[in-house]
């Protein structure tokens, strides 16, 4: 979200309404709204800028009590706002990950950046460059290149499930590698890096949930919806095609949905098909 300009994501394509009508139909189901990162487009947009012309949204967002975990794109929230004097009431209901019981799991509710392997304070200071510099900037590279694995967090039986797993997704790493051949520098780098990260990725939260520190996974962060078995759920984004969200029962059952304007349709995206 940025400040309502023309490049502004949630103003454009009439996400506004959208969004208006999510948020009625989260106080309807008497829901809790937890927004997973990214919420702030702070690369590009000054967050005074954001919080003058936001006002409207945010004094809802406050008012609904919604809980917020800042992404990357606006973890910077941490260094210019104080808990105990905020800019808007909305940022006292920022947090670091948490993890919260729901009917008989334990959820834990994250954006991912964190153990992304390809965000790091280098790449951080890139995008804030790019951003202040243009809005329209388009990053373009020549070649690229894959390791042929990723190190584990820890070491894993042949039979192990995560093994089957990291199999398809280095399969998937190789058919982006041929898909790139025939597309665009910047599509054929965006295509490898998806691939990798989400390999990386998913092998830590299984070896978090093999360690018992907690039975499902809630992220955001790659703003592709996906789930994998009954553990991994990605709340996907608002920014492309479709406006997706998850849905958690009581009783602690994960549904991924996508707002339309005809309210919540089911979405059937599986990682790593």
């Amino acid at each position: 979200m940025g400040d309502r300009s023309r490049m502004d994501n949630l103003h454009r394509a009439g996400r506004e309404a959208l969004f208006t009508g999510f948020l009625n139909y989260v106080e309807k189901q008497n829901g809790q709204l937890v927004i997973l990162g990214d919420f702030f487009e702070l690369l590009r947009y000054p967050l005074e800028r954001i919080l003058v012309r936001r006002r409207d949204l945010l004094d809802r967002l406050a008012g609904m009590k919604a809980v917020y975990v800042p992404g990357n794109h606006d973890e910077d929230v941490f260094s210019v706002v104080d808990p105990y004097c905020p800019l808007h009431p909305f940022f006292t209901r920022i947090t670091e990950p948490f993890t919260q019981s729901i009917g008989e799991r334990r959820f834990r509710f994250m954006h991912g950046h964190e153990i992304d392997p390809f965000v790091n304070a280098g790449w951080k200071n890139l995008g804030r460059m790019i951003g202040a510099m243009t809005y329209r900037y388009e990053l373009r590279g020549e070649s690229c290149a894959a390791a042929k694995s990723m190190p584990g967090r820890r070491s894993l039986a042949i039979d192990d499930p995560i093994v089957r797993l990291r199999g398809r997704l280095r399969h998937s790493v190789n058919k982006a590698l041929h898909e790139g051949r025939v597309r665009t520098s910047a599509e054929k780098v965006r295509l490898l890096t998806r691939q990798i990260r989400t390999q990386h990725m998913i092998t830590h939260y299984y070896g978090d949930k093999a360690d018992d520190l907690y039975d499902v996974a809630i992220v955001g962060h790659t703003h592709h919806a996906a789930t994998f078995g009954d553990w991994f759920f990605n709340s996907g984004s608002w920014t492309g095609r479709t406006n997706d969200f998850l849905l958690i029962s009581p009783r602690g059952q994960v549904e991924v949905l996508d707002w339309t304007s005809r309210g919540p349709q089911i979405k059937d995206e599986i990682l790593a098909a």
